[in-house]
């Protein structure tokens, strides 16, 4: 672990109290310097901080995290020191991150290119003067690349970050083609000269929207049970600011990779509402299909969950699927199901406040990328951006990539119990956790994770406030350069009683902590919440004597 003390210039920095004044548990914000020379009227040996022993004098600690200060006197006191801990907070992020240092995510470098193929996903044919979402996946399929590049297209320059990146092409941009790693690709877009077919009220019949049909939705548009509404291949649909389309039977959206549909407002500029659900059995069945620029509500009846704002996709007791689809540029969340059914396949969600909240719901996911909540900046934000927020659900997890939230990659909390199974994931450059897992009061709740990556988060993987009958599993994952690898413990005084078990894994080069168990409601390391067996650690910890160090 870093000090996070500086050895003093005694002429220019003077203390802010002495060590009799400083109490035990408190709390400071920016900067703390500290006269350690006496303490009770005797004179200090020597003073450890964190384990680490600077110079006695002017004791200065600026940089926000969690200090154990111990206080040595005479010989005689050697072995039983006075004990003074200090959390020093940042003044931009204040508890937030009570404990820890701030962590801004590192840019990874560039890759290359090279033969790696190169599929464009855009609607075939638009109107004149709209602005096209578009989605690049390197490799054919999402996940199966880990390369980083920059792309640009007209004068819009975006990102493809592990292999998949998007883009809103100008009006009449599309004509300039695209650039990635110096190599250009010429895109294929029809305008579209007709005016739109126009869709709004309440549909009585089932209605089929031919292939290619450019439509449009001026006011809110019903789906009663019982009735189909069917979108075919190449079909562009835009809708008004602020329109919803209240879905209580059945939308079918037939996409394919060479002629997607694609749904987003009509002003670049603005945003439409989302699908809402409310009857039983309601459902969407979609393929190849982009989804963007929704979530115009918020407040009131749209206030949903930690995200305070309207989803893209509400229901209640329905059904969601998703293969090979992709959400880009919301202003609200993207999922708010209510005990309901979804798997997510092949699915890209990128830049929206949130990737929304799962609640009481069964959850099956494969292949996907959640990343960039709200943005794809580096600046810090706090407001609940998390890649997704899992809130009392039984829920698969596979092969998919959680990245660049300004909070938590995935969160998977609340009160509430359930099954988490998550497999072969990524959880990489998230400003909080990579995974977040909590729980309350005395639930039944069980995480297990395998095979998975946690690498440049602010802590890769944490059990926080939790019910005594939470456990989680951890086999076979690899927790690099982090600010902190593995964490028991969290920056809320909420009780933590959960357990936390570790097998056959890798906490190496994070920065602060490979291991910590430090929460907040006790201000004292936990060693009986948290175990480990054949796992390898860059610094030695003396608590847990069957951790093996890297060499």
């Amino acid at each position: 672990m870093s000090a996070c003390v500086t050895d003093p210039i005694y002429d220019s920095v003077i203390p802010d109290l002495t060590l009799d004044e400083l109490q035990d548990k408190t709390e400071h914000v920016g900067f703390l310097a500290i006269d350690t020379k006496y303490y009770k009227g005797e004179q200090v040996a020597k003073v450890l901080v964190n384990g680490i022993q600077p110079s006695l004098g002017v004791l200065v600690l600026n940089q926000a995290g969690f200090y154990r200060i111990e206080i040595f006197q005479g010989k005689s006191a050697q072995s039983n020191p006075a004990v003074i801990r200090v959390v020093i907070l940042d003044p931009n992020r204040g508890d937030t991150e009570w404990g820890l240092p701030p962590w801004n995510p590192m840019h990874p470098e560039n890759g290359m290119l090279g033969t790696q193929s190169v599929k464009l996903l855009h609607a075939p044919s638009a109107p004149q003067n709209r602005t096209i979402p578009m989605v690049v996946v390197l490799e054919e399929e999402l996940t199966s690349s880990d390369t980083y590049l920059d792309a640009l297209i007209g004068m819009s320059y975006f990102r493809i970050k592990r292999g998949v990146g998007s883009v809103q092409i100008p009006p009449n941009a599309s004509s300039l083609g695209l650039s990635i790693d110096q190599q250009d690709f010429q895109l294929d877009i029809n305008i579209i000269d007709s005016p739109p077919q126009i869709l709004s009220g309440e549909l009585t019949v089932d209605l089929q929207l031919a292939a290619g049909s450019y439509i449009h939705i001026p006011a809110d548009l019903t789906i009663p049970e019982g009735i189909t509404m069917q979108i075919d291949s190449g079909c562009f649909v835009t809708m008004a600011p602020e329109v919803n389309i209240y879905n209580n039977g059945l939308v079918l959206i037939k996409g394919s990779a060479r002629a997607p549909v694609t749904l987003t407002c009509n002003d670049g500029l603005a945003y439409w509402g989302g699908f809402i659900g409310n009857s039983t059995g309601n459902r969407i069945d979609a393929t190849y299909t982009i989804f963007s620029r929704s979530g115009h509500h918020t407040g009131g009846e749209y206030a949903y969950g930690h995200a305070g704002r309207q989803a893209l996709f509400y229901s209640e007791n329905g059904d969601l699927k998703l293969d090979h689809c992709y959400m880009i540029d919301h202003i609200g969340q993207v999922f708010y199901p209510v005990t309901c059914t979804l798997e997510l396949t092949n699915c890209l969600v990128q830049r929206a406040k949130t990737g929304g909240q799962m609640n009481e719901s069964e959850l099956r996911m494969d292949r996907c990328v959640f990343t960039d909540f709200p943005d794809d900046s580096f600046d810090y934000q706090d407001e609940d951006n998390d890649g997704l927020y899992l809130n009392e659900c039984n829920a698969s997890i596979s092969n998919s990539i959680f990245m660049f939230a300004k909070d938590d990659g995935l969160d998977s909390g609340a009160s509430g119990g359930g099954e988490v199974l998550i497999n072969n994931c990524t959880f990489e450059a998230n400003f909080h956790e990579g995974a977040a897992l909590s729980s309350g009061g005395s639930v039944n709740k069980l995480h297990r994770i395998n095979n998975s990556l946690f690498t440049n988060n602010g802590q890769g993987l944490e059990l926080g406030y939790s019910s005594p009958n939470h456990r989680v599993e951890v086999e076979s994952c690899r927790f690099i350069g982090n600010g902190i690898g593995i964490r028991y413990g969290d920056c809320y005084e909420t009780p933590h009683r959960g357990y936390i078990h570790v097998a056959n894994s890798q906490s190496v080069d994070n920065t602060v902590h490979d291991v910590w168990n430090m929460n907040r409601e006790h201000w004292a390391a936990d060693t009986s919440h948290m175990s480990f067996e054949n796992v390898v650690v860059t610094i030695p910890n003396p608590i847990y004597p069957e951790l093996i160090i890297n060499e």
